[in-house]
C-alpha cells in the first residue's frame, strides 16, 4: 500500500508528525497549517474558511487568516458562492494544485523513510493498529 495512506491517517486525526514532515512544509514555503489547508481544499473543493475552521479546530479568524495568506501566495482563490452571496468558496489555483502534487510526492518519500525495513505484512498490521487506536481516540 502507498505510504501516503499512513501519513493521511495521522493527518486526519491531527497527530503531530516527526520534524521531517515540518521540514517538508518549510521547504515548500508553507506552515503546517497552510499545508493542512492546501490538503483540505484539494479534498473539499468549493469549501469555505468556515469549513477549514471546523477541520483544523481553530477560530474563524485564524482560518480566514490562513486562507488570506495563501491567497496572497497565489495558492488559493476565493469567490462569492453562486448559492449564497454571504458565503465565499475557496479553490486551489494552478500553482496550488502543483504544490499539492509536490506535497504528495514529498509525503510519500517521507513515508518511505518511516516504513523502511518494515515488511509488507508488518505494514498491514501497523495500518490496522493505527486505524484501531485512532478510532478508539475518536470514539472516546
Amino acid at each position: 500500500q502507498s505510504t501516503y495512506i499512513y501519513l493521511e491517517r495521522y493527518r486526519n486525526y491531527q497527530i503531530p508528525l516527526h520534524s521531517g514532515a515540518i521540514a517538508i512544509c518549510k521547504k515548500l514555503g508553507l506552515t503546517a497549517e497552510q499545508a493542512d489547508a492546501l490538503l483540505f481544499f484539494h479534498a473539499h473543493p468549493e469549501s469555505a474558511a468556515a469549513d477549514l475552521k471546523t477541520h483544523l479546530s481553530v477560530t474563524h479568524q485564524a482560518a480566514r487568516a490562513i486562507v488570506e495568506r495563501m491567497v496572497n501566495k497565489g495558492l488559493l482563490i476565493t469567490r462569492v458562492s453562486s448559492h449564497d452571496a454571504r458565503y465565499k468558496v475557496v479553490t486551489l489555483t494552478a500553482q496550488g494544485e502543483e504544490l499539492h502534487e509536490t506535497m504528495q510526492c514529498n509525503c510519500t518519500d517521507f513515508g518511505d523513510v518511516l516504513l523502511d525495513h518494515i515488511s509488507a505484512e508488518e505494514r498491514d498490521t501497523l495500518l490496522k493498529l493505527i486505524t484501531q487506536t485512532l478510532d478508539n481516540l475518536k470514539n472516546s
